[in-house]
């Protein structure tokens, strides 16, 4: 089986079984970073940061990397001047690694379908990499929200094939409406598994009141 088949069985097994996700992020760990930047082509966190970093220019805010996995976020947004940056992930392995990155000022286990814990309310936020077809999914992005000072933004990614099969287009469809503290404010197509031809969707979001 090549390298990329099996990711691509890891992924599958990730989405089709979410109550084993924190076991199998957790044997994934180590690895994962590489094994997604390598062998598939995963882009989703340059594009993310690239958009991330247009719209919130104050390198001290105090960022939320929500599902932040091993930590390639939180290294992009270090190498970019941030120094504030908070992470939680539902896999203490995935933890680890991201603690060893030096980004984070703080780490945290959480489960992301549960409202975010924390002492203080976050300028921004940003989770790459965490939607897709399984848990967690479009009625849990008020986590992130609610996690955010008025006015705050969150950037999210989605998974290109999980946005189609998923119908996460129907699902956002009243977001605004259902969710009167949160305010979709727009959804772009990026790039995110080049070598496997999927593209994604970037939302904006932000904290209403």
């Amino acid at each position: 089986m090549a390298a990329s088949d099996k990711i691509d069985s890891r992924l599958k097994n990730v989405y089709d079984n979410p109550g084993d996700k924190q076991a199998l992020f957790d044997d994934w760990a180590s690895t994962y970073d590489r094994d997604l930047v390598d062998d598939l082509g995963y882009v989703a966190d340059v594009e993310a940061c690239r958009i991330f970093i247009s719209l919130v220019t104050d390198r001290q805010a105090r960022i939320l990397d929500a599902g932040c996995g091993a930590g390639l976020v939180g290294r992009r947004l270090k190498q970019a001047g941030y120094t504030n940056i908070h992470g939680n992930d539902y896999s203490e392995k995935m933890l680890d690694q991201a603690r060893s990155t030096g980004a984070y000022r703080s780490l945290q286990q959480h489960d992301l379908t549960l409202p975010v814990a924390s002492d203080q309310p976050y300028d921004a936020a940003i989770a790459v990499g965490v939607f897709a077809f399984s848990v967690p999914s479009a009625e849990h992005l008020v986590n992130i929200t609610r996690s955010l000072k008025p006015d705050g933004i969150a950037i999210v990614t989605v998974n290109g094939k999980a946005w189609k099969e998923a119908d996460w287009e129907s699902k956002l469809d009243g977001f605004n409406q259902d969710y009167p503290d949160a305010r979709l404010v727009d959804v772009q197509t990026i790039d995110y598994l080049t070598a496997e031809g999927i593209d994604g969707r970037l939302l904006t979001l932000e904290r209403i009141g």
